[in-house]
Parts: C-alpha cells; sequence; structure tokens
C-alpha cells in the first residue's frame, strides 16, 4: 500500500506532536527534566514499552489496509489504545508528551531512562 508510510506517521503522532510544540520552548523544557522522580520515569518506561508493542502489533494491521478509511480507523483505534496505555501506567498524555520532548534535549534523562527499561527487561 502506497500510503504506509504516511499512516506509519500518523501512528507515531503521540510521541512526535509534542516536539513540534516544544521547539521554541526547548530551554524551560530541558530545565523541568531534573524535577522528574524515579516513580514517574518508571511510570514513564512502562507506557513507553506498551506503546512499543502496540507499535508493532498496528503496523502490520495498518500495511494490510484495504484504503485509506480502514487504515484511518486502524490508526485512530492504535491511538486510543496507546493513550490507554499511558493512563493504565499512571500518567496523562500531557505528562508522557513532555518527558519524551524533554529525551530530546537531556542526555541524562535519556540515560536513566535507558537504565529503568533495561532494569525491566532483565526482570521479564
Amino acid at each position: 500500500m502506497k500510503t504506509s508510510p504516511i499512516l506509519f506517521s500518523l501512528l507515531a503522532l503521540l510521541c512526535v506532536a509534542p516536539l513540534a510544540q516544544a521547539q521554541g520552548n526547548a530551554q524551560p523544557v530541558a530545565q523541568a527534566a531534573a524535577s522528574y522522580s524515579k516513580p514517574k520515569l518508571e511510570q514513564f518506561a512502562n507506557a513507553y514499552r506498551s506503546i512499543v508493542i502496540l507499535s508493532q502489533e498496528y503496523a502490520p494491521k495498518l500495511k494490510a489496509a484495504a484504503d485509506i478509511q480502514e487504515a484511518e480507523a486502524i490508526n485512530q483505534e492504535a491511538q486510543g489504545k496507546m493513550v490507554s496505555a499511558i493512563q493504565d501506567a499512571g500518567l496523562s498524555k500531557e505528562e508522557y508528551q513532555q518527558i519524551a520532548t524533554s529525551l530530546k534535549s537531556d542526555p541524562n534523562l535519556v540515560e536513566q531512562v535507558n537504565q529503568i527499561l533495561q532494569e525491566k527487561s532483565a526482570q521479564d
């Protein structure tokens, strides 16, 4: 299906949209990153893992969609489940997006989240 790159972009919207919004105010976001507690970062890591799993689940469905309308319906379902995964992890969509945006400008935060993800992978 020729439109699949567009659809994959739509699927990733939850992670990408805040980046465009934060470009103008990257400095304040980077300063706020230092205030994330370990439990908050663990919630983010849990949500991120769920979103990755959902993305992997829905990518083939989007690719196999017969037309753009079916693909949009699949994408909408996936995004709804992603928002639910974020909320199930104990975050709001805005909190998730703020941390995701902070990762772009704070290498120390990236290291902390990666460490949490590695610890969780080792436990599984």
